[in-house]
């Protein structure tokens, strides 16, 4: 069911230090695997939750072109530097020009370092302070107790060029205050934070958080950034400069290279526990950070992806002319209404772009710190009309816990709107977050609720670096797998019949088929086609399977017969269809949507935040905001837009307004999760069992009988068969060609592809080219070797010898392994032991047996695929107590079944209730070297780790110390 997934050692996406936890862009490996896998050079890649424009930016360097719509103004910011890195000498010069700014009699750096001048306390000559320490008590106001600095003079002195500190004196305390705390500056930056009517007390905790002199330095910074005329990726790179220039010189400097979180809480900075905090002067954190930015400008420059200059188009209307390869928006909810426009306007022209991929990241949901940060950050460095889609109205509460319900609304919205302007043969692809099963719920709710066909969810496992991944086909197109002739060859879907997406089978065995959307969500239904989806999965990967498996590939099950589809169908309000602002198509009108003259939605500029009629990005609707004065805010500046607070994700038990598909969406995702583990896990279930902790198997013996050989031995039999064949073949490669040979529930973990190469390669072996020295002919002649030398051993220690059937044909030297059986062994043929059948003993490799009173069962593997000897040969034999079994294996081997038994429950089980002891062939051949072997004695050989190992272990450390 699910898409080919590549195994791939993939560095983690890196990007800037303030975007780490607010945006955390892909591994770029992993965005390029998938986009070479779901499209060809020059198609068309969307991006609908864009986090700085990094998925465009390796679509464009994989010859596609791309559309990014971001998903705040602060990553569209970071999407201007990364599709257009800005050169580093325009960048120098324009760093040089603000320092050189001229302010007041001098210029901006040196008339900001006369606000932090001081004396040096051992030569006394002029220095400016780096940092001024603060000591702040409940009962006093702060005080300044410490400065940091460093002395050019005497630098060659004791101590050298390092930082050095002092106690300040009353020149220092007299400059502190010398700059009044109602300046200018604040009272222009002020202007900058938008805030609900009777909340002007955030803005006031936030500039708090800087000295006066601070608030000047920065505001100074800020003014000279935006009023010189620079290219929009310079003036871009110059305000991610700002950005992480703006907490360093702060309250928040608690520590040197420390800074504490920003959080607001009940409209308030919450401001650390610790008595210190430094004052840092501004305009080196501006350098700091402007370093900072600038390493990361180069560091695109010499990434793999290499230099590139993305050409920005206006619409996608320019990526079909060829005048631009990227069109870069901020995804607002009016961006996405726009696109329905868009699409009328593609499908009437001849040469529309070829879209046939939608890949990203759902929207990250929204926490107190991200929400603090990125309404302070996109205020310092863009303004109030920027930060104004921003919701904050969480900020004004306790705690901002959103529900799994608004990252499902926020996906089907962005999914609704590109429908329609995409191919027939598109995808769309999630690549999730790790955090659990209600982001994969939430996902895939979101892309069913826009009317997507899922083909492929996946769980990811604990440890690996995304956190799933899930895969849906657009409305209308049908699903990989559709009617075909009788040649295998895809036939077109018959609307209403065979293969139509929208088709489901009707209930009971003579009913006609029904639509999705016709049938009732039953709980009953959902249970059973819960177990079966379970059960077929079971059965298919041969081997216990954990939740995280299982759930997407019954996600995937739950969609085909329609129930996902039945779970997510709007509630309708009195028969009207618009009640449910969630499920309204992109072309159908909302209530309370604005609409121009022509009946159109209103458009935004693309990649600009409009003043008129912008929605927050979290779709909420637009309320003015309040000045000083209480008055709108936009009398006091037209550039001021709305600033809706309303409707945004708010604290749990808060009375703040929701939006009503958020709740409904977060009902349906726990409503789902708590219908298939209730279903898994339910007491009396007679077809699945839990057998450790989150790992389930099958009870019912026709289920297991018809159960797969394990995926285990069938990856190791693929990664011999490989090694073998292909010939030169490097590491990657090898990982690429075993991806594609295992789909869906087949997918192999990373870690047992990892575990059978390590096996399987040679000592010659290097990350260019993988070698084998297993040979499948050497190989037999070892089996064959084995049993004619566990023959001989049994005879040796007075034992009957039977071997089976199917090897007495083998030739070893001269003769078949039959001769090594004397006549009355031959005539008898295999032995009888308690309940077992005859022919079921003789499927073993070699039996020892002794009047019926001892048998020994002997199976001879060279690989590490235990399912047949352990589970499906030895589990058709019942236990006995005189029945004892061994496995002889290569030492080669010992990892690679340590590593299975560990990862199998039913390994271990079988291994234990069998009466299984495993015996590795070179200590086989030791035992029989033995003059005068005895059965007492092979105890000491037998095992993983044998005590013979242990034993030369200690004295090889014993007499080489």
């Amino acid at each position: 069911m699910a898409a080919r997934d590549p195994f791939l050692r993939s560095d983690p996406g890196w990007s800037l230090p303030a975007f780490s936890r607010l945006a955390p862009p892909l591994p770029p490996e992993l965005v390029a695997a998938r986009i070479e896998a779901n499209s060809r050079p020059g198609d068309v890649v969307v991006d609908l939750h864009g986090r700085g424009g990094w998925i465009a930016r390796t679509a464009v360097d994989r010859q596609r072109r791309a559309a990014s719509l971001e998903t705040s103004p602060l990553t569209r910011l970071l999407a201007e530097v990364v599709l257009r890195p800005p050169d580093v000498r325009h960048l120098d010069a324009a760093f040089q020009a603000i320092a050189a700014a001229p302010r007041e009699q001098s210029a901006l750096k040196v008339w900001l370092g006369e606000r932090y001048a001081s004396r040096c306390l051992t030569c006394g000559r002029a220095v400016t302070l780096e940092e001024v320490v603060w000591e702040s008590n409940n009962d006093e106001p702060s005080r300044p107790i410490t400065k940091q600095y460093r002395c050019i003079v005497c630098r060659d002195q004791l101590g050298g060029g390092e930082q050095r500190h002092g106690p300040v004196d009353e020149v220092d305390v007299a400059r502190t205050a010398e700059i009044a705390a109602d300046i200018p500056a604040r009272r222009m930056l002020r202007e900058r934070f938008p805030y609900p009517e009777g909340e002007s007390g955030i803005v006031d905790s936030v500039l708090d958080l800087h000295t006066p002199r601070q608030l000047l330095g920065l505001h100074a910074i800020l003014e000279r950034i935006e009023t010189d005329l620079r290219a929009p990726a310079v003036e871009a790179a110059m305000r991610l400069a700002l950005l992480h220039a703006i907490l360093p010189a702060s309250r928040l400097n608690g520590y040197p290279g420390r800074i504490s979180t920003l959080r607001i809480s009940h409209g308030r900075v919450k401001l650390p526990g610790g008595g210190q905090w430094r004052e840092r002067n501004p305009w080196l954190a501006f350098e700091d950070a402007y370093r900072l930015v600038r390493g990361f400008v180069q560091r695109l420059e010499g990434a793999p992806l290499g230099p590139m200059q993305a050409r920005f188009g206006e619409d996608f209307q320019a990526l079909a002319e060829g005048t631009g390869n990227v069109v870069l928006r901020l995804g607002t909810p009016s961006t996405f209404r726009a696109l329905a426009a868009e699409a009328e306007a593609l499908g009437r022209a001849p040469d529309r772009p070829r879209i046939r991929l939608v890949l990203g990241q759902p929207p990250l949901r929204p926490n107190q710190e991200r929400l603090s940060f990125a309404y302070v950050g996109t205020a310092w460095v863009l303004g109030r009309e920027a930060a104004s889609l921003v919701p904050i109205e969480a900020l004004l509460g306790s705690t901002a816990r959103v529900p799994w319900g608004w990252q499902s609304a926020q996906i089907r919205r962005a999914y609704e709107a590109a429908a329609p302007i995409l191919a027939r043969d598109a995808r769309a692809i999630l690549i999730l977050e790790p955090g659990g099963p209600e982001g994969l719920l939430a996902a895939v709710l979101g892309g069913v609720g826009a009317g997507y066909r899922l083909v492929a969810a996946r769980l990811a496992e604990p440890g690996e670096e995304t956190g799933g991944i899930v895969e849906f086909v657009p409305p209308g197109a049908a699903i990989p797998v559709g009617p075909r002739t009788r040649a295998n060859i895809s036939l077109p879907a018959v609307p209403g019949g065979p293969g139509d997406p929208d088709m489901v089978p009707g209930r009971g065995l003579f009913a006609p088929p029904e639509r999705f959307d016709r049938g009732r969500f039953s709980e009953a239904d959902v249970a059973r086609t819960v177990t079966e989806t379970a059960v077929a999965i079971l059965q298919a990967r041969g081997e216990p399977a954990r939740t995280e498996r299982l759930l997407g590939e019954i996600l995937v099950g739950l969609d085909r017969a329609g129930h996902l589809r039945r779970l997510v169908a709007p509630e309708f309000d009195g028969g009207s269809k618009a009640s449910d602002p969630a499920v309204s198509g992109p072309g159908e009108e909302r209530v309370g949507e604005d609409r121009s003259r022509d009946g159109r939605p209103t458009v935004d500029r693309p990649g600009r935040v409009s003043g008129r009629g912008t929605d927050h990005l979290d779709g909420s609707p637009e309320r003015p905001l309040s000045g000083d004065d209480g008055e709108p805010a936009a009398r006091h500046s037209p550039r001021i837009g709305p600033g809706s607070l309303r409707g945004s994700p708010a604290p749990a038990g808060s009375e703040s307004v929701r939006a009503p598909e958020v709740v409904v969406a977060a009902d349906r995702v726990e409503r789902l999760l708590a219908l298939v583990r209730a279903e898994l896990a339910r007491p009396d279930h007679r077809r699945l069992k839990e057998i450790e902790p989150d790992r389930w198997w099958l009870t019912d013996r026709d289920d297991v009988a018809a159960a797969a050989l394990p995926l285990a031995d069938r990856v190791e039999w693929s990664v011999f068969s490989l090694l073998s064949t292909a010939g030169r073949l490097s590491e990657g490669a090898f990982n690429e060609r075993i991806a594609g040979l295992f789909t869906g529930h087949d997918l192999p973990d990373e870690a047992l592809v990892g575990a059978c190469l390590e096996s399987y390669r040679s000592l010659a072996s290097t990350p260019d080219r993988v070698l084998t020295s297993d040979d499948l002919l050497g190989r037999s002649q070892e089996h064959s070797e084995l049993i004619a030398l566990l023959a001989n051993l049994g005879h040796q220690l007075g034992l009957r010898v039977w071997i089976s059937s199917r090897e007495q044909a083998h030739r070893l030297g001269r003769r078949n392994l039959a001769g090594w059986l004397d006549d009355s062994e031959f005539r008898s043929g295999p032995p009888h032991v308690g309940r077992a059948r005859s022919e079921l003993i003789d499927q073993v490799d070699v039996t020892w047996h002794f009047r019926a009173r001892l048998t020994m069962l002997f199976e001879v593997e060279w690989t590490a695929m235990l399912g047949e000897p352990l589970l499906r040969r030895g589990g058709q034999i019942p236990a006995d107590p005189d029945l004892v079994r061994f496995l002889v294996v290569a030492p080669e081997r010992t990892e690679l079944i340590r590593y299975k038994l560990e990862r199998s429950p039913l390994l271990r089980s079988a291994l234990e209730a069998g009466n299984w002891h495993i015996l590795k062939a070179n200590h086989l051949r030791t035992f029989a070297e033995r003059d005068q072997p005895l059965l007492a004695d092979l105890e000491p050989f037998l095992g993983l780790d044998p005590a013979v190992e242990r034993q030369a272990g200690e004295q090889t450390t014993l007499f080489s110390g």
